[in-house]
């Protein structure tokens, strides 16, 4: 019950702040395989404002390994182990260009950082599938931080994720309020 209302009242804050955007950035995004950690995709919801402080919230869900098993056991000596990223985190964005910038091709540049928790499942290969790996999983702290680059009515977003140590690429709409 506590989680059900922790995440409406969450969802009733952010819509909130939205509504006193200037404009509102949606994406869709690809956390890139690096290291150990799988690759990923991921969405936001930030609150780009062309001065003062908005808001944002993201969430990653990785992508397990081809043939891995979420019901199955096994044993003995694994050939190769990854970690399957899951993570949110909630944040504060700030005008870096805003509009009326003398750049042509895009309308704004927004900066954001933010703090949230992940765990990055740990998983490895026995034989020919994937088994989870418990003894591997590492849960904790993520910082998250990055840049929107936005445009007409479309942005392009480039961030990191420290937990991970992983890159992601985003694209998504932006509506404004104007």
């Amino acid at each position: 019950m506590k989680k059900i209302t922790l995440a409406t009242s969450l969802a009733l804050l952010i819509s909130a702040s939205l509504s006193h955007a200037d404009s509102t950035f949606a994406d869709l995004n690809y956390q890139v395989k690096q290291g150990d950690t799988t690759d990923g995709i991921g969405i936001g919801i930030y609150q780009l404002k062309d001065q003062g402080t908005g808001y944002y919230l993201s969430g990653t869900i990785g992508l397990p390994p081809d043939g891995y098993s979420a019901y199955g056991y096994s044993y003995g000596s694994y050939t190769e182990r990854a970690r399957v990223p899951y993570m949110a985190n909630v944040g504060a964005t700030f005008a870096a260009v805003g509009p009326g910038s003398l750049v042509p091709f895009y309308k704004t540049i927004h900066s954001y950082v933010g703090i949230g928790y992940g765990t990055l499942e740990g998983v490895a290969k026995y034989s020919q599938s994937w088994y989870d790996l418990d003894s591997y999983t590492k849960n904790g702290l993520n910082l998250n931080g990055g840049f929107i680059l936005g445009f007409e009515s479309f942005g392009i977003n480039l961030g990191v994720n420290s937990l991970s140590k992983s890159v992601y690429i985003g694209i998504g709409m932006i509506t404004d309020k104007k």
